[in-house]
């Protein structure tokens, strides 16, 4: 008992009164180790408990529940505001603001295609970095806007590092097998996948596989498509790779079609960031999640929360 009235004073007098451990030592007549132990033991005894002000009012919770149920390096919430349907400005922005402070010199940066994706990058800070590379990792699409296609993306990306581009000049979904192995054996296409394979950062949006999906509603896969991939328990898509809900991609059918980086390259890219949000999708995202490609999440508010309440 004696002891833990001396180890409640220690406490008082480090945390409340701001003495040092060398004054307490002093005053005791300890050794300065000694009271550096007594000290780190105080959390363990229950003597002391130590509070994170804010933090239940915060994304910080959710984050940290996320990161440490699919095993993440990082995931950032982006605030909606309360306007759980006009989230893309606030998620676009504090994505942007990542890759900002992450993008170092001499990186090989992979893109994927998508609105979201395009936001984020038509916000990124003009930040010269010659030295870098941005690299086209999904075939380029016949769409009616611009800014969702994925060399367009990569162009302004590297435009606004004042980088080289590499492109690849095929589309996306080829209608036969046969096509995509004939078009792997271009020279061009051959060293784009190459490039790929060397790749420091990719960036990607994550898809949802339905008949509102922008892959369908834009032509890309057919209604006939998208009803046979749900039929297989595909449920979503990482850069055009189709993933079930428990994080799997293999037998996928239309695999052979695609003119994409496979899944297994996707898991040796040292920071795979994925910018997701709107709660409609959380399935799709939980499944990319559980594929274990994805290193770094950047979502809405609301999703997370939604995830959450699907995880407990």
């Amino acid at each position: 008992m004696e002891r833990k009235s001396l180890h409640i004073k220690i406490a008082h007098w480090y945390y409340n009164l701001g003495m040092t451990q060398d004054e307490i030592a002093k005053r005791l007549s300890f050794t300065r180790q000694r009271v550096n132990r007594i000290i780190s033991s105080l959390s363990e005894s229950g003597i002391v408990t130590i509070k994170v002000n804010g933090y239940e009012m915060s994304n910080v919770k959710y984050e940290t529940l996320i990161e440490e149920h699919f095993d993440l390096q990082r995931v950032i919430i982006a605030d909606s505001y309360g306007e759980s349907d006009k989230y893309l400005p606030s998620l676009a922005s504090v994505a942007a603001q990542y890759l900002d402070d992450y993008i170092q010199a001499k990186m090989t940066i992979g893109v994927s295609w998508g609105i979201t994706l395009a936001e984020t990058v038509s916000r990124l800070s003009f930040n010269k970095k010659s030295d870098c590379m941005v690299v086209q990792m999904v075939g380029a699409q016949n769409l009616d806007q611009d800014v969702l296609k994925s060399d367009e993306i990569a162009r302004a990306l590297a435009d606004k590092l004042d980088c080289a581009c590499y492109m690849l000049y095929a589309p996306v979904v080829v209608d036969q097998a046969a096509t995509k192995t004939m078009l792997m054996q271009e020279k061009s296409i051959k060293k784009s996948f190459e490039h790929i394979k060397r790749c420091d950062l990719g960036i990607f949006g994550i898809g949802q596989l339905s008949e509102n999906s922008t892959m369908c509603k834009r032509g890309l896969l057919k209604t006939a498509d998208i009803k046979k991939l749900r039929d297989d328990g595909f449920i979503g898509d990482l850069c055009v790779n189709p993933i079930r809900s428990d994080g799997t991609w293999n037998d996928c059918y239309i695999k052979e079609r695609v003119m994409t980086v496979d899944m297994e390259v996707l898991k040796e890219i040292p920071n795979v960031v994925a910018i997701a949000g709107g709660e409609d999708k959380t399935e799709a995202i939980i499944g990319c999640l559980k594929s274990q490609c994805i290193n770094t999440l950047i979502i809405d508010d609301a999703t997370a929360k939604r995830i959450v309440e699907k995880l407990s």
